[in-house]
């Protein structure tokens, strides 16, 4: 009966105390065209950092709003504004589930990279832009 040999990397520790940051397989995915494979690295935000970022969010989306419907003594279009931004920033901030470390993938058409910067806060799928043959393909993340 043969043994398995386990190798283990120089500076291994078994018992990581921080949380480990997840690399899942990534696609970027284009309806007619073959699936492209993206490397991506995201770490996974905590629910409760989401919801104490999302909570600060709308506190500010409020104020804001309150803010600037006193300022504009009533005006019922200048206060739409931060209303809307604020609604949409909220949003966002909840749909953020992972953080962006780093990002390497093509567009299933044309094969030029696809710009997705480092710290931006992604969900899945994501909406991506391809700005060479500006199609907007999706990116999924598969653990």
């Amino acid at each position: 009966m043969r043994s398995r040999i386990v190798h283990q990397p120089r500076g291994f520790r078994y018992m990581e105390t921080r949380p480990a940051p997840a690399e899942p397989t990534a696609w970027i995915v284009l309806p007619g065209h073959a699936d492209a494979p993206a490397h991506l690295s995201v770490v996974r935000y905590s629910p409760l950092a989401r919801l104490y970022r999302t909570a600060w969010y709308a506190f500010l989306w409020i104020t804001s709003t309150v803010a600037t419907f006193l300022v504009t003594i009533f005006d019922p279009f200048m206060t739409s504004m931060p209303l809307f931004i604020g609604a949409v920033m909220t949003y966002r901030s909840w749909r953020g589930r992972f953080r962006v470390t780093e990002f390497r993938g093509a567009c299933p058409r044309c094969r030029e990279p696809i710009d997705l910067k480092a710290g931006s806060r992604i969900g899945t799928p994501h909406h991506l832009v391809c700005y060479n043959c500006h199609h907007e393909p999706e990116l999924y993340l598969a653990a």
